[in-house]
């Protein structure tokens, strides 16, 4: 076996498990609004357990409505749709976690989602101090008895795990929910029995923790969730969290999983450093909370897992062999790809698709969605069965749509033939040039690989109407892209200006002073990456802020990106100019207008981030030809990777 320590067995207590790895709980937002499990959570949970993870953790289940958002379970009539999600993760082969929560102070911001009503009494806290991001409100501070009535509600949610058949319970001690209210002390400002000292402040969670094993017993599985520390002043140091540990080990938990301190934007935007953050993004280095493990591993005897950015099977055995750590936590991995574990045992790493940290799968109002697994979250709607009739398939184009058009059509038995008359990849060769898009090459990288094994016959041209007429075949699925948009002004068409495609393919190399005019998503990376390539750089922006997505809705994820991507630009010395319209590049550089006011901004190259405009020439020559067409991706109607990859996916389930 390629990875011994990987699939080598471990204990939580008195469960055993298989191998090392643990689906670490991601949200879904496939609850009902009631908050109770549905045919589609049961659906999701089944492929996260047939995909071969040992041990399956349900998402963050809140124990009362004032602490959280669905799912819940906080009286029993939720027990039998969480027994059904327990027999459903078993019938996939792995052991079930029940993440049990409160959000404290997160349970509700005026910005969120409302997907419960606040009860009478608002939110609750140890203290009255908000989250320290726009839209959080204040909560109120939690009175004696109701801190043990909520410590009660965990116990009492803990015994309906029990019951609905789940094998481990699992605290959620971490990303600034209430648990974590409680041990930091950034946030619990008490002085009474349950703040003022580390030992007070950890009082919350070992009556919880006592409670529980009243109502479940001492022998049954428990697991909390630390943070490891939080990047904050007053917040957890990872000498509280070995204290912290010791202290959980004797009063009986099983195993520690570590997850990071949960720094709100707000708190962010005043760092000259990417601190530990709740939503793991590229701009982490991989395995980055794997040292603060060996810390709190060296301390207690019981297993201790992390999770975060531990991207291939290669990086996860090497940490088991230098015992770093215990089990490994694969959340958005497993999104992206549920047989991520049977891949790895298998042999056939080269054939995971993997996370490449976009965030969109992050919280959100509205089932969420995967970048790279269409699938997720629609497992029953889009099962790929063998096609009916094996169809000529041409499809044009080589970029995210046309690949996964390709892959899908290939899998279902047809034949496929690519046209691409440049390189594989689309605008993933250029959108991953940028600091920390490194990994959108990962789902270029598994695509090939895809091509190759499903022997898909490849043409380094462009398919052309006449081609059709000639070859007539079946179908044709057109996915050609985007160009850049030039538009046409005063000097736009100077010798000194270029567009952000030519600049990131590396056709043209700028130095000196830079002006970039456009400072939505693709304009902002390009000016990071020609600040810190030595640039000088001035972003001209119309609106009132940069970095926002180029297209397409914004969403948490999205919009954390856009923080760090801010922050990064600020400690670069980039020059920002939002609300200011540009009105013509002369000889001296660009002239703008800002509140009525022109200037000229010296520029050696003026770079046009103005958005991008479908290549539809290709579909219109052939929507009167009466073949079967699919026009997907940018050409049909520009948008972001995750429009392309599903509607490259739905063509070739369509065929």
């Amino acid at each position: 076996m390629k990875f011994p320590k990987l699939f080598s067995p471990i204990k939580i207590g008195t469960l055993e498990l298989p191998n090392r790895i643990v689906y670490s709980p991601c949200g879904s937002t496939t609850a009902s609004e009631e908050g109770y499990v549905t045919d589609r959570m049961l659906d999701l949970y089944h492929s996260y357990a047939s995909g071969g993870a040992a041990l399956v953790c349900v998402e963050d289940t809140h124990v009362n409505l004032i602490g959280g958002r669905p799912p819940f379970i906080y009286d029993d009539s939720f027990i039998p749709g969480f027994s059904n999600l327990a027999e459903a993760i078993h019938k996939g082969g792995a052991k079930a976690a029940l993440h049990l929560g409160h959000l404290g102070r997160c349970s509700h911001s005026l910005l969120g989602p409302k997907l419960h009503a606040l009860p009478k009494g608002g939110q609750l806290a140890p203290s009255a101090l908000a989250y320290a991001s726009p839209g959080y409100v204040v909560p109120r501070a939690m009175t004696v008895d109701e801190i043990l009535s909520t410590e009660d509600d965990f116990a009492e949610a803990a015994f309906r795990g029990k019951k609905a058949g789940f094998d481990v319970i699992w605290l959620h001690g971490a990303h600034s929910f209430l648990i974590n209210n409680f041990l930091s002390a950034e946030s619990n400002k008490r002085e009474d029995e349950y703040g003022g000292s580390f030992n007070k402040r950890l009082r919350f969670l070992l009556e919880v923790i006592q409670k529980i094993k009243q109502k479940i017993g001492d022998d049954y599985p428990l697991m909390v969730s630390l943070n490891a520390v939080e990047a904050l002043e007053g917040g957890l140091t990872i000498e509280h969290t070995r204290q912290i540990a010791q202290h959980l080990e004797a009063a009986g938990v099983n195993a520690i999983r570590l997850s990071h301190g949960n720094l709100p934007p707000v708190a962010m935007e005043g760092l000259d450093y990417f601190g530990m953050v709740s939503a793991s993004s590229p701009r982490l280095p991989q395995g980055y909370l794997v040292h603060l493990a060996l810390a709190v591993k060296d301390v207690v005897s019981i297993p201790v897992m992390v999770a975060g950015r531990i991207l291939s099977p290669e990086l996860a055995e090497k940490f088991l062999e230098q015992e770093k750590v215990d089990l490994i936590g694969i959340g958005r991995g497993i999104i992206a790809d549920p047989e991520w574990p049977n891949k790895a045992k298998e042999g056939r790493e080269n054939e995971i698709r993997h996370c490449i940290g976009c965030g969109v799968c992050a919280p959100g109002p509205k089932i969420r969605q995967c970048s790279v697994n269409p699938r997720w979250v629609h497992e029953a709607e889009y099962t790929i069965t063998p096609a009916t009739q094996v169809k000529n398939v041409f499809i044009a184009g080589g970029g995210p749509a046309g690949l996964e058009a390709a892959q899908i059509a290939a899998l279902r038995g047809h034949k496929v033939t690519l046209f691409e008359k440049d390189r594989l990849g689309g605008q993933i060769n250029i959108a991953c040039v940028p600091p920390a898009r490194q990994d959108i090459k990962l789902f270029l990288d598994y695509q090939k690989v895809q091509m190759e094994l499903l022997k898909i016959k490849i043409k380094n041209e462009e398919l052309t109407a006449d081609k059709v007429k000639q070859a007539k075949p079946d179908a044709v699925v057109v996915a050609t892209g985007a160009h850049p948009s030039w538009p046409d002004f005063p000097g736009s068409h100077n010798q000194n200006v270029v567009t952000v495609w030519q600049v990131l393919d590396g056709s043209v190399v700028p130095t000196g002073n830079v002006v970039i005019l456009g400072g939505k998503q693709y304009g902002a990376e390009t000016a990071e990456y020609l600040a810190a390539k030595g640039c000088q750089v001035t972003i001209v922006e119309e609106s009132a802020e940069i970095a926002s997505p180029s297209s397409g809705g914004a969403d948490y994820k999205v919009g954390l990106d856009a923080t760090y991507l801010r922050q990064s630009l600020r400690f670069l010395g980039v020059n920002i100019m939002t609300k200011t319209v540009f009105e013509e590049i002369n000889g001296n550089g660009v002239t703008v207008n800002r509140k009525g006011e022109r200037c000229t901004i010296g520029a050696d190259t003026v770079v046009l981030a103005l958005g991008h405009e479908g290549n539809k020439e290709l579909a219109e020559q052939l929507k009167d030809l009466g073949i079967e067409l699919y026009i997907v991706g940018d050409c049909s109607g520009v948008g972001r990777l995750q429009k392309a990859i599903k509607e490259g996916f739905k063509a070739g389930l369509a065929l």
